[in-house]
């Protein structure tokens, strides 16, 4: 497929199936659901699925500022939901939003960091909350136990369950493990510190890493060893190089493990010469994370258009058949203007 050819086909906001003519890209669109209005800033939502099938989406409707989370809940995959619900737990916080994950024993943790100043020295402050009822009721807030909090002590992605229960936490400014009953954080695996970026555990317990480098700078400098993606087979201690992930850009990707034991890598096509978000689309590993279908990319969604705001889409399954894809977008001429929308994505599209 040439340039001028593919860049029609994602203009075309085309609905259903296309398979590109050497079959290096496959366009699986259908029409995004609107979550929820937002108005704009650092929206970031956040997604998961509770042991009911229903699925959660927690957003800031106004980021940079905002001083609640939202909830919205889906009964039916996606499809419709509820009215948005706040959080209650939250405090006295300018929240930047973190992460939802649900634990092997069905309770679902929240978390978010605070914005916090003292003349000139500014910091956030990451604190969490778990529910036991899938996110009716929520627990009283914990501060993350870690020391020496900079302003780039926050996270976004899901929390990875140890087998002895603790939780590894991807900040931006250091990788963590928390062991909840302990309540004490210490360095992860190697120590080195991975970025906000997602990591996983495979069904074989491989972890596997988004990081873009051997050792994420903070905020940014110059680059170091360029690794695009790690992957470990001795819980962290050491890590191999994949070379096998696109582009890494502000807002990152997202990783998934599905129940077959694929995992899914969700990321952002950015514009070449053009700056911004263009199309979010998905590639698979079949084999435990060693490979990556680079070259068979599904595009799940693209308005033919600039995506506006950084739309940290964020993908987890809903049933046996289908993946489900929350993100925003803030384009104020879109029908309904800016808002937070869920896509629902075939598995077979991935084959």
């Amino acid at each position: 497929m040439n340039k001028t050819f593919r860049q029609f086909a994602r203009s075309a906001c085309i609905i259903g199936l296309f398979c590109a003519l050497n079959g290096s890209l496959v366009l699986a669109q259908s029409s995004p659901v609107r979550v929820a209005d937002v108005i704009g800033g650092h929206v970031h939502p956040a997604l998961c699925v509770v042991p009911s099938g229903d699925v959660l989406a927690v957003y800031n409707k106004q980021g940079g500022g905002g001083k609640e989370l939202l909830l919205c809940r889906s009964s039916d995959g996606g499809k419709t939901w509820t009215s948005p619900v706040t959080i209650p737990v939250i405090k006295d916080c300018s929240i930047y939003p973190g992460s939802l994950t649900t634990l092997s024993d069905g309770r679902v943790v929240l978390h978010w960091s605070c914005y916090r100043r003292e003349g000139g020295k500014l910091w956030r402050t990451p604190q969490f909350c778990l529910s036991n009822d899938e996110g009716r009721t929520w627990t009283p807030l914990k501060n993350l136990p870690i020391g020496d909090l900079t302003n780039f002590s926050c996270l976004r992605h899901p929390v990875v369950e140890l087998s002895d229960g603790s939780w590894v936490c991807p900040l931006y400014d250091r990788t963590v493990v928390y062991a909840p009953d302990s309540h004490i954080a210490k360095p992860f695996g190697d120590g080195r510190n991975h970025g906000m970026v997602p990591i996983v555990k495979t069904q074989r317990g491989t972890l596997i890493s988004g990081a873009p480098e051997a050792n994420a700078k903070v905020p940014v400098g110059v680059p170091g060893t360029i690794v695009r993606g790690l992957r470990s087979t001795d819980d962290g201690q050491s890590w191999d190089a994949l070379h096998a992930f696109p582009y890494f850009g502000v807002a990152g990707y997202d990783l998934t493990v599905l129940n077959n034991g694929w995992v899914v890598l969700t990321f952002i096509v950015y514009g070449v010469g053009r700056d911004g978000e263009w199309s979010y689309e998905m590639i698979v590993s079949r084999d435990d994370g060693r490979s990556w279908g680079v070259d068979s990319g599904v595009e799940i969604y693209s308005p033919g258009r600039r995506i506006l705001g950084r739309g940290w889409p964020r993908t987890v399954q809903v049933d046996k058949e289908t993946l489900g894809t929350l993100f925003y977008d803030l384009d104020p001429d879109q029908p309904g203007g800016p808002g937070v929308y869920f896509i629902r994505t075939p598995i077979s599209e991935l084959r």
